[in-house]
């Protein structure tokens, strides 16, 4: 009897030894994966790897710049924008980068959803797009919206009978009873091809009886810039000389109690007191001066030699603030609306941007219709394109 128990219990604890031994085996050779993709399209696996297969969305203002401004960008994700001309056909990134210089420029995107400035520097004239890559490399479809894109141009004075008029500006100086022409300001960019010819930029006048207003010339002293007007019968000169065959940014400034300030490139180039601030104003010319010829303006003489682009007029006094921002290190901002440290855009009484391209009249892109005629300049590529 005792024999067959112990042959029992020994049959019971084998089968037990197999059992456990199968269930080991079974779970030291089984495997778990766990796969999960995400509403995002980014896919996790049991190693936590995350894959990006979203592509952000790019938006552009819709606008109308010159190749001198910025289109105002923004990408849903960081990483880079776009700014791609419509002919180009966009199918990947390569047919992005691989596009002639002049049908695309990019940005980095540093921060998702914000507005960001792209410069259309160098690009050819066009309806343009814009596209977002994201950090893993998604592309974006196009924006819906576009700018569209026109090249920036100037005009060329010869030197020896080239000039603009635009008499209405200087009307809009004069204060109610035309006592005062102040407070004023005005910019231009200006590419003098001479320096040592004496020559005047732009001036302001009254025809009858004639009144030699604030006007700013280059060369009377070699290679200087210089103020001179009906009360300053001795021109003030710069500080210092500017090299001919590059592009300046002059800015007049002239305060209600006649002191001014004469701005070359974002600095103060020289300063004035006891302006000329007569009322009655009524001529405003770009490229040539006008001398007193029996009691009115005549015998139009010291022509500019050179190219000027982008003039306006305020009738009130920009801040040293403001002409920094209108100089924008070298890149001409739009002041017909305000921006950063500018902020006189609804004291504009003129501004000509120079960027018809053919014809015989200057728009006025301020809200004055004060429109300017040209006579004998020839078009030209603007500032950005030299």
């Amino acid at each position: 009897m005792k024999y067959i128990l112990h042959v029992i219990l020994i049959s019971l604890f084998s089968l037990t030894v197999i059992s456990c031994a199968e269930k080991d085996e079974t779970s030291s050779s089984s495997t778990t994966t766990d796969n999960t993709t995400t509403t995002d399209n980014t896919t996790t696996t049991d190693n936590t790897t995350t894959v990006d297969t979203s592509a952000p969305t790019a938006s552009v203002t819709t606008a109308t710049i010159t190749t001198s401004e910025n289109a105002v960008v923004q990408s849903t994700e960081t990483g880079t924008a776009y700014l791609v001309n419509t002919a180009v056909t966009v199918s990947n990134l390569a047919s992005i980068t691989g596009a002639a210089d002049n049908q695309s420029n990019s940005v980095a995107i540093s921060s998702a959803a914000t507005n960001t400035n792209l410069p259309a520097t160098g690009l050819a004239d066009g309806t343009y797009k814009v596209y977002a890559v994201d950090a893993a490399g998604n592309l974006s479809s196009a924006s819906s919206n576009s700018v569209s894109l026109l090249i920036d141009y100037a005009l060329d004075f010869d030197g020896t009978n080239d000039s603009v008029s635009a008499n209405g500006v200087a009307v809009t100086l004069n204060n109610s009873d035309n006592t005062s022409s102040l407070p004023l300001s005005v910019s231009a960019w200006v590419y003098p091809d001479n320096g040592t010819k004496v020559q005047l930029i732009f001036g302001l006048y009254k025809n009858s009886t004639f009144i030699n207003g604030p006007s700013v010339w280059l060369g009377e002293n070699n290679y200087y810039f210089n103020y001179y007007d009906k009360i300053n019968t001795s021109s003030i000169f710069s500080s210092t000389t500017y090299a001919i065959n590059n592009w300046h940014h002059v800015v007049l400034t002239i305060l209600d109690n006649r002191s001014g300030v004469l701005y070359v490139n974002g600095s103060s180039a020289l300063t004035i007191s006891g302006a000329n601030g007569e009322g009655g104003l009524d001529m405003f010319s770009i490229g040539v001066d006008y001398d007193d010829d029996s009691n009115s303006a005549g015998d139009p003489s010291q022509y500019f030699d050179g190219k000027i682009d982008e003039v306006a007029v305020w009738n009130d006094v920009l801040t040293s603030a403001e002409v920094t921002a209108i100089y924008n290190s070298g890149n001409m901002l739009n002041v017909s609306s305000d921006s950063g440290n500018y902020a006189s855009a609804a004291n504009l009484q003129g501004y000509y941007r120079f960027n018809e391209g053919s014809g015989t009249s200057l728009q006025d892109n301020s809200s004055n219709s004060n429109t300017g005629t040209i006579a004998g300049a020839i078009w030209t590529a603007g500032f950005v394109s030299e």
